[in-house]
Order: structure tokens, then sequence, then C-alpha cells
């Protein structure tokens, strides 16, 4: 990241409301790296990030003139816009059928072992199989791979309140069957 201080940033910004070109790659160059993290984490693919990282630079110089440093920091802002963008994009990916598959990244026997070392474990994993698909995602992310309620109602375009009772139905379905079991 090119190491810029305030007042230069702030002169930057500035430029760049005047669709100073100059100004908008050095802002650009600045912020790629940060803006890379960001959009990282909604996909693995480089060419949808850079895609994102577009995308979103575009909406920033497209409405660079409504941002108003008393309300908040330039990066702030910036970060807000390049999230929600990447947000788009999974809910767009959502709308065409192409729901992230948890267990073609990382199958439920790898999470927990590669091969089961017990029935109980062997169980529990037949039992994870029979979810239904969304409850199955949703426990798998918020269980396997520690996303939050909130991360994975922005990943999945549900409410975070759906996701938690996702869980809580994977769990209480999970408790009932090993009732049963045993």
């Amino acid at each position: 990241m090119i190491s810029l201080r305030q007042h230069e940033l702030n002169d930057i910004v500035n430029a760049c409301k005047t669709n100073n070109a100059i100004a908008q790659e050095k802002l650009y160059k600045h912020y790629f790296a940060l803006m890379y993290t960001i959009c990282k984490a909604y996909s693995e693919n480089q060419q949808t990030i850079v895609s994102l990282i577009n995308e979103g630079f575009l909406k920033i110089f497209m409405n660079i003139q409504t941002f108003d440093s008393s309300k908040g920091d330039f990066e702030t802002w910036a970060k807000k816009i390049i999230t929600n963008t990447a947000i788009d994009y999974t809910r767009s990916q959502k709308n065409r059928n192409k729901f992230i598959k948890l267990e073609e990244d990382h199958p439920i026997e790898n999470v927990l072992s590669e091969h089961p070392k017990s029935h109980v474990e062997e169980e529990v994993l037949y039992l994870i199989k029979k979810m239904p698909p969304v409850t199955r995602e949703v426990f798998s992310l918020h269980v396997f791979k520690g996303y939050s309620h909130k991360e994975i109602g922005e990943l999945l375009g549900m409410a975070e309140s759906t996701s938690r009772w996702h869980v809580s139905e994977a769990r209480k379905n999970l408790k009932l069957q090993a009732h049963k079991i045993y």
C-alpha cells in the first residue's frame, strides 16, 4: 500500500471529485491491497476479485461527490462500497442457483476426520448429510468454519435471525436423532 499522509489523501479525494484521472489512479493503487483482502472473503477466483474491486472503485468514483469527510473517514466509506459490491455479487450468484457448495471445498468427513474413528462420528456425519441443504450449509458454515450469523446472512442473502434458526434446528434435530439412537 502506498503510504499517504491524511492531508495528501484529502487532496487526492478532492482531485477525484473533479474526475482527475491521475488522482483516481493514485487512490486505486493506495487502496487496492485493502480492497483485495475484502473481496477475497467473497470469492477465491482471482478474476472475480479484481472484477469486484474494479466495479467497487467505479461506484466510488461515480459517487465520490457524496462523500463528506465531516461524517467519517474516506477509508471506511470506500470499504463499505466495496463490501456491498461483493455482497451484491454473492447474492447474484445465489440467484443463479450457484450456492456455495461446502461439501465440494471441505467435505464434512474431512472436518471431523479423514476416517471416522467411531460409530458416533459416523452417525453424526450421516445425520448432518440428511439435513435439508440450506440448514446443512448454514450449520456447517457456523460450526465447522466459524462464520458468525451476520457473515452467513450476508453470504447467503438471509437475515441473521434466519441463520440462527437454521443452526438451532440442526442442533435440535441432532439431539433428537441421538436420543433415538442411544
